[in-house]
């Protein structure tokens, strides 16, 4: 009765089933796991890490093993200090380099506010530098920010799906042959992020699945630009470490720059090898793009690229 008013919606009916199945059976660990589950669903996740705990002590390795994954994938959000760290370096054929994206972030909870103040040091670069100069376009064009950029910011709590942010700071550049920006420069950026995914996501099990990721996002060096970026993709999961997928990417901004102004779609494999850390995701994209706007483009309007990276996440 309980799955079955989970799966209609009626989520205090299936509530009221599993309690009454819990004070029938205290050590039924597969109650505990669902009641966990239940309450992450409904956004009781004080109460849910209460329950996964429990379910985690279950001599049935399968239910343990889940139990632990949901009680630790939970845990840092109710750690006084949570600090989490993100590496991004792939390669683009389009542009023919190597770009690095990361970033270590402490945040500070305080109390039950539903924003986090945070310190965070990113780093923006790349191998190449920059493309060279071109007669319609003499200044060389630089092709990642290169620079650590140090900051102080506040972030909201993911709530469905929608996370806020902003942040001050200083960028400090590593390329001392760079002359078109300071060494050191104020730096302020902020934005949305929405993420949601649908369907047999990674780690879960085989069938079809649809992610998207929705971001807008200030950047006071770039004269004070909003970007807006859509990532979506549509396939199908094998075996829990692969996936093959198709790819719908946008990208615009508010100044109309060549560059930020594109579409681009095409296959793509995400996967993980065995005995490498759960949070290393490799994946590998081939696209075919066109810009959106060409005024000032020194390049065809139409593009292919090849991007081969991966990405690596972890929480403490």
């Amino acid at each position: 009765m309980a799955e079955k008013s989970m799966k209609a919606g009626y989520l205090k009916d299936a509530l009221k089933y599993l309690t009454i199945a819990h004070e029938n059976d205290p050590v039924d660990f597969g109650v505990m796991l669902k009641l966990g589950w239940l309450y992450n669903i409904m956004h009781q996740d004080r109460e849910a890490i209460k329950w996964f705990k429990l379910a985690s002590k279950s001599p049935d390795e399968s239910v343990s093993k889940e139990a632990d994954q949901a009680y630790h994938n939970l845990a840092p959000n109710f750690a006084l200090v949570r600090t989490t760290a993100w590496a991004f370096p792939f390669y683009s054929s389009r542009w023919h380099d190597a770009f690095g994206y990361g970033q270590v972030k402490t945040e500070f909870k305080l109390g039950d506010l539903a924003v986090r103040p945070y310190v965070s040091m990113r780093f923006v670069g790349d191998v190449r530098g920059t493309v060279g100069s071109t007669l319609s376009n003499p200044a060389p064009q630089y092709l990642s920010e290169t620079s650590f950029i140090f900051g102080a910011g506040v972030t909201t709590l993911p709530r469905y799906g929608f996370v806020g942010w902003f942040e001050a700071g200083e960028a400090v550049k590593y390329l001392t042959s760079r002359k078109d920006v300071g060494g050191m420069i104020p730096d302020f950026r902020g934005g949305i992020a929405y993420a949601k995914g649908f369907g047999h996501l990674m780690g879960g099990e085989p069938g079809f699945f649809f992610e998207t990721n929705e971001d807008g996002v200030f950047v006071s060096r770039f004269q004070n630009d909003l970007l807006l970026y859509s990532q979506n993709r549509a396939g199908y999961t094998f075996a829990q470490k692969v996936q093959i997928y198709a790819n719908f990417n946008g990208t615009t901004d508010r100044l109309h720059q060549y560059w930020a102004n594109y579409v681009e779609s095409g296959p793509g494999v995400r996967f993980r090898l065995p005995n490498f850390p759960k949070g290393m995701l490799f994946s590998v994209n081939f696209l075919r793009g066109a810009y959106t706007v060409n005024d000032f483009n020194p390049r065809k309007p139409n593009f292919f690229d090849l991007r081969v990276g991966f990405w690596y996440a972890f929480t403490h």
